[in-house]
């Protein structure tokens, strides 16, 4: 599961020269919005790993675009952070911590939630929509696949938990099909990525110095999943999830653009995070 060409293309990028003049994007914080720890990881990793304990990453990702602030996901639940010993979910299997709550997070970057006027999640699980009730002030990016599953009549039987995310159905929303450029410029891109749940996305931001980078949310969970063409079983659609990953893979290789995976502890140890910030 190492990814040191992932290193050495973030450093080399680092250096690099725009990828387009005059780029809205600005930077991007990289905020650690949790850990999950599991008690057997191979139920993400079907063959491989039996029995073996793991940890997550979890992260959110606040960007600062010439015409506002964006943030793409949420994380684990702010109310969490109370709790040393976490959150025990899914019959002890996993337990999810949270060292800062988000709010704080954005906070000592100098941002409030009510000044985040874009916001999408990769898709509704807990561990990616758990504060997204804060951003009430926000334009909501969302599938419409996704949107349906959330608000529909059996929010439960895509594992979503309501509470997290009730108050957004005043939102004003972008409901959409496919792909959706946020700013219209080309820097801010979501693409629409299904298999994980019915209305999956990743988005792709192209920083002033980094270049490209493509935002995961679960479409993968690990770089051995994303070398390896590997998804967890519990997937809302397996066949789905497997043509995503084919067709991500596609445009990654086509227009230079990196991975980064949220949930890999090991690549996210190398990227810088908040309040420090990536160009």
């Amino acid at each position: 599961m190492r990814n040191a060409s992932v290193l050495a293309v973030l450093l080399v990028g680092a250096c690099a020269t725009p990828t387009q003049t005059g780029s809205g994007v600005e930077r991007m914080y990289v905020i650690n919005c949790g850990e999950n720890h599991v008690k057997d990881v191979s139920r993400w990793t079907p063959g491989v790993n039996a029995g073996q304990p793991h940890v997550f990453s979890n992260h959110c990702y606040l960007i600062k675009h010439a015409q506002g602030w964006m943030l793409w996901d949420t994380g684990n639940a702010d109310r969490i952070a109370a709790l040393p010993s976490g959150l025990s979910v899914a019959g002890g299997a996993i337990t999810a911590y949270m060292k800062k709550p988000l709010a704080e997070s954005l906070k000592e970057i100098g941002v409030a939630p009510a000044d985040i006027k874009h916001f999408a999640m990769s898709h509704a699980h807990g561990d990616h929509s758990g504060n997204a009730n804060l951003f009430t002030a926000a334009t909501l990016y969302v599938q419409r696949a996704e949107y349906a599953a959330m608000f529909g009549p059996e929010p439960q039987k895509f594992g979503f938990i309501t509470a997290n995310f009730e108050k957004l159905r005043a939102n004003p929303a972008m409901i959409l099909d496919g792909e959706h450029d946020v700013f219209g410029d080309g820097t801010v891109v979501i693409k629409a990525a299904p298999g994980h749940t019915p209305g999956h996305q990743v988005l792709v931001v192209r920083l002033p110095k980094t270049g490209p980078v493509m935002l995961s949310g679960d479409m993968v969970h690990l770089q051995y999943s994303w070398t390896y063409r590997v998804v967890p079983s519990f997937n809302f659609d397996i066949p789905g999830s497997m043509a995503t990953i084919d067709a991500m893979k596609a445009y990654a290789q086509k227009t230079n653009t990196q991975l980064w995976i949220n949930h890999d502890m090991e690549q996210n140890a190398k990227i810088p995070k908040a309040p420090a910030f990536v160009q």
